[in-house]
């Protein structure tokens, strides 16, 4: 119970400082790359709403395309797991990133259509159904129609 307070008290911190970093001078390429595959070691094992703050800002923060397709890529390299909790996990986590990333997310969507469309025939109906809340924010997002893509 104690080491759960502490990593829940440590993403806290670490969502915070990446949060107010408003310089982008905390999250240099090398951190973001030691930082990143800590936190998706967590992802479906660790309980969502604690991770999900500090692992979707840390694209926001790093404030770097490259980095943005960095961490595009492992994410929803995570969905190909076995485990359902991780997928759902990946999915919900990356339906965040997407409502952060905004705009910027357009040039992200490229890499990322193979992905969805896997994950849009998933064998757990939560998992889909989650894509497809993913889907209807990206195209809110982009402003184009995905049934070309998908």
């Amino acid at each position: 119970k104690q080491w759960y307070q502490r990593r829940v008290r440590g993403l806290s911190t670490l969502f915070n400082i990446l949060k107010h970093d408003t310089t982008h001078t905390f999250l240099t390429s090398d951190r973001f790359d030691t930082v990143l595959p800590v936190l998706l070691d967590l992802v479906g094992s660790t309980e969502l709403s604690s991770l999900l703050p500090a692992l979707t800002e840390l694209p926001i923060a790093a404030n770097n395309p490259r980095l943005w397709k960095q961490f595009n890529f492992q994410l929803l390299s995570r969905a190909k797991s076995p485990d359902v909790r991780t997928r759902q996990d990946v999915v919900s986590l990356y339906l965040e990133f997407v409502i952060k990333m905004g705009q910027s997310y357009s040039d992200l969507l490229a890499d990322s259509l193979p992905f969805i469309a896997e994950l849009l025939e998933d064998s757990d109906d939560g998992v889909e159904g989650t894509v497809k809340s993913v889907v209807e924010k990206i195209e809110e997002v982009t402003g184009e129609s995905m049934d070309q893509h998908l």
